[in-house]
C-alpha cells in the first residue's frame, strides 16, 4: 500500500473509531416529505403506458450503481445514441442514479460529462461526526439540484426513478416524483460512510445494497426492453489481504451475488471492465468514460432488439 493509502485507511480509522466512542446522537437527514418510495408491488399495480407510439416497444436504459466507476455509463449513454437507442424509461441505482437524474432531465452526454468534470469531489462530501454515518449527502442534493435545475422528478422529459434500499424492510424501493437531489442522496447513501436520509415512514439507503441493477424496477414501469449497464462486478479484484483489500473484496462478491439473477433479467447487458485506482484524476475520468462507451459499442454489435 502506498504512503498516501495508508494516511487515508488512518484518517477514515480514526474517524470511525471518534465516532464509536464518542456515541454521537443520530444526525439523521431531516425528514423529507418529498421522498414517497414506493416498492416493486406497488408499481406493478400501478404501471401506467408510457410509450407516445403504442407500435414501438418501450426502452428502458438501467445504470447500476458503483461509486466513481458510475463515469462509464456517460460513454455508455453516448454509444447507444449513436446507434439510434433513445430510452422511454431511465432508472438508477446510486452512481446510475446520478448520471440517470441527468440523462432524463434532459442532459446529453457531452453534457453531463461537462458537468461531472467541473464539480470536485471533495466538494461534494459534507462531513459529519455522527453515529450514523461520515457523510451528510445534502453537498449532493444540492449539486443534482443544480445540475437538473431543480426541476422535479415527474416533470423530467424523461421517465426517471431512483432506486434505494428501505432500511426497516430491508426492500427496494424507487422514487419518481419530488426533488431529484433528495432522491439520489438516497439512493447514494451507502451504509456506515453516509448519513441514511429519512422519511415518512423510515430511512432509506443505497440502492445497491437491494437492486444493484434495478432492472426490475424498469420491468414494474413498464419496459419492454431493458438495457442495463453493470459498472460494479465485472471489473478487476483488488490485490493482497490489507484490511480495505478484503472488505472491498468480500462486500462486492456479496453485492454482486446478490445482482446476478436481477441482472441476467435484461435484454442487453453491458458491462466495461473499470480500473478503480486514481479514478478521481480527470484523466482517468475520461478513460472511464471511454470504457463505458467502448464496451457498449461491442455489445450492440452482437445484439439486436428482437433478440432480447
Amino acid at each position: 500500500m502506498t504512503r498516501t493509502k495508508r494516511r487515508s485507511a488512518g484518517i477514515l480509522a480514526i474517524l470511525a473509531f471518534t465516532v464509536a466512542m464518542i456515541g454521537c446522537a443520530n444526525s439523521v437527514t431531516a425528514t423529507s416529505d418529498e421522498l414517497a418510495p414506493h416498492r416493486l408491488h406497488e408499481i406493478r399495480a400501478t404501471k401506467r403506458v408510457v410509450s407516445p407510439d403504442s407500435r414501438r416497444p418501450v426502452i428502458a436504459l438501467v445504470l447500476g450503481g458503483g461509486g466513481l466507476r458510475g463515469f462509464a455509463h456517460v460513454g455508455a449513454i453516448r454509444a447507444l445514441e449513436e446507434a439510434g437507442f433513445k430510452p422511454t424509461i431511465v432508472v438508477g441505482t446510486s452512481a446510475g442514479a446520478v448520471v440517470g437524474a441527468a440523462y432524463a432531465s434532459g442532459l446529453g452526454p457531452d453534457q453531463i460529462q461537462l458537468a461531472t468534470q467541473d464539480v470536485k469531489i471533495s466538494s461534494l462530501m459534507d462531513f459529519t461526526l455522527s453515529s450514523s454515518g461520515l457523510i451528510r449527502g445534502n453537498n449532493l442534493a444540492k449539486w443534482i439540484g443544480s445540475v437538473t435545475q431543480d426541476v422535479p422528478i415527474e416533470s423530467f422529459p424523461i421517465r426517471f426513478a431512483a432506486v434505494a434500499t428501505d432500511l426497516n424492510s430491508g426492500q427496494p424501493v424507487s422514487i419518481d416524483q419530488g426533488s431529484a437531489g433528495r432522491a439520489i442522496q438516497a439512493s447514494s447513501a451507502v451504509p456506515g460512510v453516509n448519513v441514511p436520509v429519512a422519511y415518512g415512514a423510515g430511512y432509506l439507503v443505497d440502492g445497491g445494497v437491494t437492486s444493484l441493477v434495478p432492472v426490475r424496477f424498469a420491468r414494474a414501469m413498464g419496459a419492454d426492453i431493458v438495457i442495463a449497464v453493470e459498472i460494479y462486478c465485472h471489473g478487476p479484484r483488488t490485490d493482497g489481504i490489507s484490511i480495505p483489500a478484503v472488505l472491498g473484496n468480500v462486500m462486492r462478491t456479496q453485492s454482486c451475488l446478490v445482482a446476478a439473477p436481477e441482472m441476467a433479467e435484461a435484454d442487453l447487458l453491458i458491462a466495461p471492465t473499470i480500473t478503480v485506482p486514481g479514478i478521481a484524476a480527470k484523466e482517468a475520468q475520461a478513460a472511464v468514460v471511454q470504457a463505458g462507451y467502448e464496451a457498449a459499442r461491442v455489445a450492440l454489435e452482437t445484439w439486436r432488439p428482437d433478440a432480447g
